[in-house]
């Protein structure tokens, strides 16, 4: 894996290093639909920036998902007496705190069904199963944006909608495109998530494979197409918003 990814690396530092003029018209073709894919990514644009992405690859991760769906089964709801049952000494009145406050817990988190965490707006089993692969694949796309995550996050915590400020979309740049052969090839790209700052020690270099199609190349739907894996968005409570 490690000489793997120092071949990549080489190849596409390679790519980088070329003057745009002796780029091949494969590497052109390549940048072109990643760049008009960050394109759609960047102003919100999910059923165009869809099209840019391999649905065939895309569909056996979306068919074990509702498969998965309709074989689940929603967890039954505690009740007090089986609080206590498992400490004889709690008072019925310590109990009923404990189920209320364990409520109040769940009641911020989706409900059984709600698949918005993977899919943008599917709340229930209905939804998700009303979904075409390709409309399936637009919602993934949107989910997997951090200006999504934010805003559900603020939602969840009940936050006040009139100081959900306007979060900006990261620049992604194409750093090199390294064509393995004439239907494969590969694209290193990075973001200005961080300010230009070095993340850590592993650095914010990305890359995801290409595929050449009879409608032309397109990108692997990976975890981290968008952001990296390690890397999620969360509220602790509402943000202080000054008033003026």
């Amino acid at each position: 894996m490690r000489l793997r990814s120092y071949v990549v690396c080489a190849l596409g530092a390679a790519s980088v290093a070329m003057p745009v003029q002796s780029q091949t018209p494969t590497e052109g073709a390549v940048r072109a639909v990643v760049d008009s894919f960050f394109d759609a990514v960047a102003r919100e644009k999910w059923d165009s920036a869809a099209r840019f992405i391999d649905l065939a690859r895309f569909e056996p991760h979306f068919k074990q998902i509702v498969g998965n769906a309709r074989a689940a089964l929603p967890s039954p709801e505690l009740t007090v007496e089986q609080i206590m049952s498992r400490d004889s000494t709690m008072p019925r009145a310590a109990a009923e705190y404990e189920l209320a406050q364990m409520k109040k817990y769940t009641a911020r988190r989706a409900g059984f069904g709600d698949m918005s965490n993977e899919f943008a707006g599917v709340h229930s089993q209905q939804e998700l199963f009303a979904l075409k692969p390709a409309e399936a694949l637009a919602r993934w796309l949107e989910a997997k944006d951090e200006r999504t995550q934010m805003r559900d996050a603020w939602r969840q915590m009940g936050c006040s909608l009139a100081d959900l400020p306007a979060f900006p979309s990261v620049k992604r740049s194409v750093l090199g495109v390294a064509v393995v052969n004439d239907s494969v090839g590969y694209v290193i790209h990075t973001d200005d998530r961080f300010g230009g700052i070095a993340e850590s020690i592993y650095g914010g270099e990305r890359l995801f494979p290409v595929h050449r199609m009879k409608v032309g190349w397109r990108i692997d739907p990976r975890e981290d197409l968008l952001r990296p894996l390690n890397m999620s968005f969360a509220l602790q409570e509402c943000p202080k918003v000054k008033k003026p």
